[in-house]
């Protein structure tokens, strides 16, 4: 779906377990650590730190009914995940199994854009910040706005799908630069966008979600999702509530509930395997 938000049609539900394998290409290592994360969520990733660990983990992945192998990974200080040394691995591994490839990549060279297109890489995903002093002074980062810029603008026609994600609060539950985030990814024309939030106690502030939620609906008109990462209490299914109404596209991992509330809405629900970036009328299997 594109062009138009989603009001009164079928909101797309994504169920990411076993369609989707993640892979940690520097197991539990991230030079950032940010106080979000602090390397938590790299716990829960199959660790692959040599290519020929990546190239068991597409194979593993295969066996295990998966359809999307997620290559992630801690971060460098300067926001990129270091999978320059990986290349050949996923292109030998997308050979082999015809899994379609994503790379959580965050800012990396343009070169790097180039030898991940090569290989075949179906989508890139990066966390898009739109204010410098959080990048600085809260992730602790060496780079800055301009580089997500950068990026999305070089990625787009050389990579299929280019999705960038936007954590509302990711600066200890403030919203800061998730507009300007969210404008910089509408005028690079991106192909998707899931908005996340953070995972905090207490959780954020629901006016504040819902708010920047319709924002991200009113300013990007391509398929627009509410990703993976949101919190994990009675505000989730808020959250949920405010992408039915707003007219977003799909939903991660849907709480139970979530599908009679859209028919409630007159929009019903499309129940989809997979990774909450691609429109569940695409055909992305190569």
């Amino acid at each position: 779906m594109s062009g138009e938000p989603s009001f009164g049609k079928p909101i797309a539900l994504y169920r990411t377990s076993p369609s989707v394998f993640v892979v940690s290409i520097t197991g539990k290592r991230c030079e950032l650590a940010c106080p979000h994360c602090e390397g938590r969520y790299l716990e829960g990733m199959f660790p692959a730190t040599m290519p020929p660990d990546l190239t068991r983990a597409f194979v593993k992945a295969k066996s295990e009914g998966a359809t999307t192998l997620l290559v992630s990974g801690g971060f460098t200080r300067k926001g990129r995940l270091p999978v320059d040394g990986m290349i050949s691995a996923i292109r030998g591994g997308k050979e082999r199994t015809g899994l379609i490839v994503e790379v959580h990549s965050g800012v990396v060279d343009n070169s790097t854009i180039e030898g991940l297109a090569a290989a075949g890489v179906d989508a890139l995903l990066l966390d898009v910040i739109g204010d410098d002093r959080t990048i600085k002074e809260y992730l602790g980062g060496k780079w800055d706005v301009a580089e997500y810029r950068r990026t999305l603008y070089f990625a787009k026609g050389k990579i299929p799908t280019v999705a960038p994600h936007v954590l509302l609060g990711v600066e200890r539950g403030k919203v800061a630069g998730e507009r300007n985030a969210i404008d910089l990814i509408s005028s690079s024309n991106a192909d998707a966008c899931a908005i996340l939030v953070l995972i905090s106690d207490p959780p954020m502030d629901l006016a504040s979600v819902k708010e920047v939620m319709a924002y991200a609906r009113a300013s990007f008109r391509q398929h627009l999702t509410l990703g993976c990462m949101r919190g994990k209490g009675s505000e989730r299914m808020e959250y949920e509530k405010f992408a039915v109404d707003l007219g977003y596209d799909g939903i991660a991992n849907p709480s139970p509930g979530i599908k009679e509330y859209a028919a409630s809405k007159g929009r019903g629900a499309i129940e989809v395997s997979g990774c909450c970036i691609f429109p569940p009328h695409r055909k992305d299997k190569p």
